[in-house]
């Protein structure tokens, strides 16, 4: 106790001392975020849970330890301390505070400037609590440096609980757990022009994440094996699966690469993809099949289909146009609806961030059975997680706590790297949460969502299946799934309390191309009576895992670029010269050519540049063509004009109302494309000389050869008579 009494002396004279050198909280506030000289790391912590009936069992607690300076340090040594957390707000970093341990201490000579050592410390719980009847709580427990005259130089914070439900009028904390199955999207909508029709991705990542032992495959058998979680599966993810499973194509990474005008690189050996076996993809989506129709699956959850990104798509007038497409996206896989989904559909904000626009925007889409997951920072003193947000009536918060990095790190978000275990430290964070989330939310189901690309470490998932192994009466949390805070009925927030949208939206230039590309791409397909297509093509770029992760411009580019020679493969064909009209009737022929590989039907409107001298019949259709075939249409005109020539334009539409904006080349593209495929122009010479005018002339000129012909003959009659008559003499 002396030596803590001489160091808290010695603090405090520092803390003076250095109050009265800087000027201002600020100043002192930038001392003490100062790195400090050593970094000490927790790599164990063994067991996760104390045992509760025997104080004489140790506890181990190992890692490392690494001096940050540039010169050697001497007589540095580590201690255990110990202090009682009475709520998650106090939950911090180690600080030289609480208690010492008594316990022997791990003493280095020297500690050289860089290379870290290994430590180990190994209380009983008797020393670790300093009792055999513990106060019932969450203890932290810190591993702190001191050189030889006991100055503070680091440490690090771990947490332990003792029997939380022995707490005065503890309740088990029940938690919701979200287990989401997202991926990286990666369908282009470009297929293998050949037979076979398989699909071209984006980038050989896009297969890869399905590999046996990938991030994917351990989500689907990590959570099955878990008592209870909420699956959150964007049905993309298995419909892109599933479509590689036949096998697939890639860009050729060795092709060399150009840039387009836009700056987006592009590959120019994609027109010569390479082949590959589809044989992770099929075993994958074979799993997620198998475990998301079964009854560890019960509680599955669809995200709108392709996960876009809702607050990009909310803060733009295309953007919102966009949305309302994506919500109404059917996605031809659904094995949550399999396995007796109640039908509502979750829409779930990048971070659980959420602003009024984007609850608006959801909202504004209309769809019914909808669940809007968000995050607050002000949920704890909520009544209940089923909140009703001005527009947005039917919204679920989670939990910022236990949702947050030091339970749930984010692989996207690259962290500095540390000395420290990160799952052993998440699992004990977790642990002692939960133990302390009684305290401030009494009575009510704690929602908990990891981000889209989570990877659970061991420790982690142990943590959070250990109360199987913890007596009934000492078990301090359950889960529960989701239907249970939805029956809950909704209490009326304020959206303020929603986490500020704090991370960049996806850029304008992507937000058009997508754009572009949805309204080329509906355009075709709208044509194509009966054929399948997937609607997500045009959106995935749009996606909320483009938000933390990078090559969304190049994914961008290349999906445009499909859209816009698909949407090209439907065109009028190169008309001829100007056309002479003859008499007052007549038709001009226009070419339609399909290249598709499948029967289009179209509509026609044309119109002339000079009404009163050529009238034509406007409205044709429709008009049918088969694949890889050209048609010509021959559009009814009348004359009225002669000697003039006029123009007259066709244009194609997708449906049979032409009074509604439907051209097939759309006229609301943000950046036009260069072709024009659904216009042509074809001149019309007019000229007013009918048939029956036609015949006379012809009639009229036969005449006057006869009688031209009649007089020559007769001229030679006269000029022969005298020579036969002398002949006659």
């Amino acid at each position: 106790m002396t030596s803590r009494v001489c160091r808290a002396l010695s603090a405090l004279v520092l803390f003076v001392g250095a109050a009265n050198l800087l000027p201002g909280s600020a100043h002192a506030e930038a001392a003490r975020s100062d790195p400090m000289p050593v970094e000490v790391g927790i790599g164990q912590v063994s067991p996760q849970i104390p045992d509760f009936t025997n104080t004489s069992k140790p506890i181990t607690f190992a890692g490392q330890i690494r001096n940050t300076g540039a010169s050697t340090l001497r007589g540095v040594h580590l201690e255990v301390q110990r202090s009682l957390v009475t709520a998650r707000s106090n939950m911090g970093s180690a600080n030289d505070g609480g208690y010492s341990v008594p316990t022997k201490a791990v003493k280095f000579t020297e500690l050289a400037a860089g290379a870290p050592q290994s430590w180990k410390l190994t209380p009983t719980e008797l020393e670790l609590f300093g009792s055999h009847s513990p106060q019932a709580g969450v203890y932290a427990i810190d591993i702190d440096a001191f050189d030889e005259n006991d100055v503070f130089l680091g440490g690090q914070r771990t947490y332990m609980v003792w029997k939380p439900m022995d707490m005065s009028g503890a309740k088990q904390t029940r938690i919701a757990l979200m287990w989401p199955v997202v991926g990286q999207p990666g369908l282009t909508g470009q297929k293998k022009a050949d037979s076979s029709a398989l699909p071209i991705v984006s980038d050989q990542s896009v297969e890869q994440q399905f590999t046996q032992g990938s991030r994917l495959t351990r989500i689907l058998t990590e959570g099955s094996t878990l008592p209870l979680v909420n699956w959150l599966v964007d049905p993309d993810l298995l419909n892109t699966a599933n479509a590689l499973s036949g096998g697939y194509f890639y860009p050729d990474p060795n092709a060399a690469s150009t840039t387009s005008g836009n700056g987006s690189s592009t590959t120019s050996g994609s027109s010569n993809p390479v082949g590959a076996p589809g044989t992770d993809p099929k075993n994958w989506y074979s799993l997620a099949t198998k475990v998301l129709t079964s009854s560890q699956g019960k509680n599955c959850w669809n995200l709108l289909y392709g996960d876009p990104d809702l607050n990009t798509l909310s803060h733009s007038d295309p953007g919102k146009n966009l949305l309302k497409t994506g919500m109404t996206g059917q996605p031809p896989l659904s094995p949550c609806r399999a396995n007796g989904q109640t039908g509502q559909t979750i829409a779930w904000p990048s971070d659980g961030q959420a602003d009024a626009a984007t609850l608006a925007g959801i909202a504004s889409t209309g769809m019914p059975n909808l669940v809007t997951l968000v995050g607050s920072t002000q949920v704890s003193g909520w009544p209940s997680a089923h909140a009703s947000l001005p527009d947005s009536p039917n919204t679920v918060v989670y939990d910022s706590y236990l949702s947050g990095s030091s339970v749930f790190a984010d692989p996207a978000k690259t962290a500095p790297a540390t000395l420290n275990s990160a799952g052993v430290l998440a699992g004990q964070v977790w642990l002692a949460q939960t133990a302390l989330a009684d305290r401030d939310n009494t009575g009510r189901v704690l929602v908990v969502t990891p981000p889209r690309d989570f990877d659970p470490p061991q420790e982690l998932l142990q943590a959070i299946d250990s109360m199987s192994g913890v007596p009934t009466a000492d078990q301090w949390f359950g889960l529960d799934d989701l239907g249970k805070v939805l029956d809950t009925p909704a209490t009326l927030e304020h959206a303020s309390a929603l986490s500020p949208v704090s991370t960049p939206n996806l850029s304008t230039d992507i937000v058009a191309s997508v754009s572009d590309s949805q309204l080329l791409y509906q355009a075709l397909h709208a044509i194509m009576p009966g054929h399948q297509f997937d609607s997500a093509v045009p959106l995935r770029p749009a996606a909320t895992w483009w938000r933390n992760h990078a090559g969304d411009a190049a994914y961008t580019q290349t999906v445009y670029s499909t859209a816009v020679h698909d949407h090209a493969l439907v065109s009028f064909g190169g008309q001829t010269p100007p056309l002479t009209m003859s008499g007052k009737s007549g038709t001009v022929p226009v070419t339609i050519r399909n290249q598709t590989n499948a029967t289009i039907t179209v509509y026609l409107r044309a119109h002339t540049s000079h009404s009163v001298q050529l009238k034509v019949d406007e409205n044709q259709g429709p008009h049918s063509v088969d694949p890889g075939q050209s048609a010509t249409i021959r559009i009814p005109v009348k004359g009225e004009g002669n000697g003039v020539q006029v123009d007259l334009y066709a244009t194609l539409y997708t449906c049979k109302d032409m009074s509604q904006n439907c051209t097939y080349y759309p006229s609301g593209l943000i950046r036009p494309t260069n072709e024009d495929g659904g216009h042509t122009q074809v001149t019309v010479k007019v000229s007013r000389i009918g048939i029956i005018a036609l015949s006379l002339i012809i009639g009229s000129g036969m005449l006057l050869v006869l009688l031209i012909g009649l007089r020559v003959y007769r001229a030679k009659r006269t000029h022969h008579a005298p020579a036969q008559d002398t002949m006659a003499s």
